[in-house]
């Protein structure tokens, strides 16, 4: 199941496994370029810099209004949870 679908009909599944504790520390980085942080936040998106940059004005809203919110807590949502071994 999706996480957001835009007006294209496009669904938008996040994987925070895309990105890396030092790629995440960077979205918070005044220094660091626009194109870098779209860049990997369009990954954990699964589309490309592009494709983040050509969406509507309204998709990109509802596209980075629900990153922000599912990245508050990644491991809430059970896609993004790892197997873990129930014995050793």
């Amino acid at each position: 199941m999706s996480d957001v679908t835009l007006s294209t009909g496009k669904e938008i599944t996040f994987d925070f496994y895309a990105i890396t504790f030092r790629e995440w520390r960077g979205l918070f980085n005044k220094d660091e370029a626009d194109e870098i942080s779209d860049t990997n936040i369009a990954r954990v998106g699964g589309m490309t810099y592009d494709e983040l940059l050509d969406m509507s004005f309204a998709d990109h809203h509802l596209f980075m209004q629900e990153f922000w919110k599912r990245a508050r807590d990644p491991l809430k949502d059970p896609k993004n949870l790892q197997s873990v071994p129930t014995s050793l």
